[in-house]
């Protein structure tokens, strides 16, 4: 009886220590519909676009992009006083508790310099986070039209 009660014991506790460990932690940060557009002919700048959906309970200090293979930078398009279209470089921008964030044409979004090749189907990119590991995501390469 007592050897049979150490094999429950000693298996129960393997089981829990599998399951424990296969077990992964929600994504904080969620990114979606990542897709950038391959340069028009000629040029070596695009633009990118994706959805980000912070579904923790802290806040995220986006504090930049990186890229694998081109220059990337936060962009923010707005229409100021007199009406006037402009945009502008943002340095950083914090995404708040269950906040859904929408990079689109005419708003924030992702601008690329010197795609390397654009016959690649991905391009890995990251936010910089203060305080934080890099949030870890792909853009899709996309042609146009």
């Amino acid at each position: 009886m007592t050897k049979h009660f150490f094999k429950v014991i000693f298996i129960s506790f393997f089981t829990f220590i599998i399951i424990s460990c296969s077990k992964q932690t929600p994504q904080e940060v969620i990114i979606k519909d990542a897709h950038v557009y391959v340069p028009l002919k000629g040029s070596m700048m695009t633009s990118g676009y994706l959805s980000m959906e912070n579904t923790s309970n802290k806040s995220f200090e986006i504090t930049g992009i990186s890229c694998s293979s081109s220059r990337a930078e936060i962009h923010e398009t707005k229409i100021n006083a007199a009406g006037i279209m402009t945009m502008e470089k943002r340095d950083r921008f914090v995404l708040t508790p269950f906040e859904k964030i929408i990079f689109v044409p005419g708003g924030k979004h992702i601008m690329l310099w010197g795609l390397s090749d654009p016959t690649e189907n991905h391009l890995d990119c990251s936010f910089n986070v203060h305080n934080e590991d890099p949030i870890n995501f792909k853009f899709t390469v996309q042609k146009r039209g």
